[in-house]
Formats: structure tokens, sequence, C-alpha cells
């Protein structure tokens, strides 16, 4: 049990989003508030055209800002960071909204940073809500040349004892300073959602800023739908065309160009296989996504995308 007498409790920010997610956000928000250990202040920014219920004005711990539009999840984040810094936070916890937080894990989390100042992120261990046993993401090896983190620990009772310094973190839960935050340039509006994740990990790396696991701070995941999973055009669309912005924006030349291969390769193969899948209309939306990718422009929303309400 983590000792809740903290000497003076840290202030931490919470970057929420909803987008069509109440009831889960609901959820979220009640665990964060059952945390020991710290004062919160949650940043709940709403992007869905769904009426807000009653309890988010009688909560004292929200401040609460609702979008006309749909403006992504990274833009999203970033206007709650503007909302919950107007009270003074000390640390900013980015957190997807289909989670739940266990009541030490936010203390765990910022008692590290407190005790390691070399550190820029840290993570808890994010396993299944409906399977907790079972691991979701707890950073893991990350591969270059594919842009891609796989997993390392499968079950909970596979999560060491002890922090773990990773090269790359889901975006599901993180933990930062609020001063590494913005000095890492918080999050590019333009990629709306997807590798949004994987670009801050590297500009806190190039701030020499380390990454690390604490697997003893852990977040339940419901492992959202709310864009029309991952065989959706929005997810095909804006996974495949971030994630070559992003490898051009950080990679080197050579792994870069090992990266590229493989990029074109696999959409390539995809190009077969989703017609035999009886998915053929993800092989235009793939396409796409290089295309706006190659020609790096992020900043695109195709209208198509948004007609069926799919977003993020």
């Amino acid at each position: 049990m983590v000792d809740t007498a903290y000497p003076a409790k840290a202030q931490v920010g919470v970057l929420l989003v909803n987008y069509n997610q109440w009831e889960l956000t609901k959820k979220c928000v009640d665990s964060l508030l059952a945390s020991v250990g710290v004062s919160v202040v949650i940043g709940l920014v709403d992007n869905s055209s769904e009426p807000v219920p009653d309890w988010v004005g009688k909560t004292n711990e929200i401040v609460f800002h609702k979008n006309d539009s749909n403006t992504g999840l990274t833009a999203g984040n970033n206007k709650a960071f503007e909302m919950v810094q107007k009270h003074d936070t000390d640390f900013v916890f980015i957190l997807n909204n289909d989670t739940e937080v266990f009541p030490d894990s936010l203390f765990l989390l910022v008692n590290y940073l407190l005790n390691h100042s070399d550190t820029g992120i840290a993570a808890p261990a994010i396993p299944y809500a409906d399977r907790p046993d079972i691991v979701w993401s707890a950073g893991g090896r990350y591969n270059y040349s594919r842009m891609y983190l796989s997993q390392v620990y499968r079950t909970v009772s596979d999560l060491p004892d002890h922090p773990v310094v990773m090269k790359q973190v889901t975006g599901c839960a993180m933990m930062m300073r609020a001063d590494d935050y913005m000095k890492a340039g918080m999050q590019d509006p333009d990629l709306f959602v997807y590798y949004e994740d994987t670009d801050l990990c590297f500009r806190v790396s190039k701030l020499g800023k380390k990454i690390v696991l604490i697997p003893k701070a852990i977040v339940l995941h419901h492992v959202s739908v709310s864009v029309g999973g991952e065989y959706s055009p929005f997810a095909i669309y804006f996974t495949h065309r971030n994630r070559y912005i992003i490898a051009r924006r950080h990679l080197g030349f050579f792994s870069f160009s090992v990266f590229v291969l493989y990029y074109f390769l696999v959409t390539l193969l995809k190009s077969v296989l989703y017609p035999l899948w009886r998915r053929k209309k993800l092989v235009f939306w793939m396409w796409l996504g290089l295309v706006h990718g190659f020609k790096n422009r992020p900043y695109l929303r195709p209208k198509g995308l948004f007609s069926t309400g799919e977003s993020g």
C-alpha cells in the first residue's frame, strides 16, 4: 500500500479527450478521482456531438471544454494541457479516456520522476480491462525499420519488479513533467490521431531524457472502438500516413531507407490481401495515406473519412 502522507502533494494535470464515449470517460474520471498521494485536476475536452452529461459540471476537479467540431486527439490534448496549466500543475498525465487507473498509479509515476531527473516519461503497465491478467502494452522492443513496438511481457505476472528503460511506450498513458512536455513541443495537432505518441517519445529522447516503464503502476485499458476498429478506413488512412511522416521526421538515413522499402512492400502486399479479406475499400484509403505521407501533408482531412461518423 502506498503511503498517502506525501509531504507536499504534487499537482497532476490529466489530459483527457472524449469522443462519443461518455460512459467510459465517467469510469476513467472516477478512477482518477480515487487517486492517492497526489492532487488531480482533469482537463477534459469533448470532441463529440453527444450531449454533455450532468456529472461533468458537478465535479470540481474537472476543467471542461467542448469543441464545435472534432479537432482530433492531438489538438484535444494540447487544449487540455492549456487548461490544466492554469491550475499550476507540476506534472501532466496523458491518458486515453477508455482506461481506469489504479489508486496508487499516479503517485508511483510521479514519485519516480521526482527521484530521477534524467527521466522524461514514466509509463505504467497497461493490462486489458476485461482480462486484467493479460498485458495490452508495457513498453517493449522498438523496431525502427518497421516503426513498430512489439510487446515483451505477455502477462502481468511476467512484468519485472523494477523500472525498465524503454525506447518507446504507448500514449495510452504516460506521465511527464509539465516543463518537459512543453520543451518537447507537446503534440503535433496536424497528426490528429495515431503515432502522436511515437513522435513525442522521439522528441523526449532528443531532449536527452529517458523513457521508463514503472511496472507496479497499473492502468486498465478497455481498448477503444471509437474509430471503428483497426480495419476502418479512418484507422487505415491515419496510421499509414502518420507512420511514414514520423519515420521521415526522426529516423536516420539508413533506418529510414530500410523502413521505406518495408513500408512499400507491406502496402503492395495489403493491396492484394485486403480484397481477398473482403475489405477492398481499404486499399484506396491505404494508398491515399501513403501519398499524403510521402508528400508530407499531415494537415489534410479527407472528407470521406468523416462522412460515416468515424473519427477519433
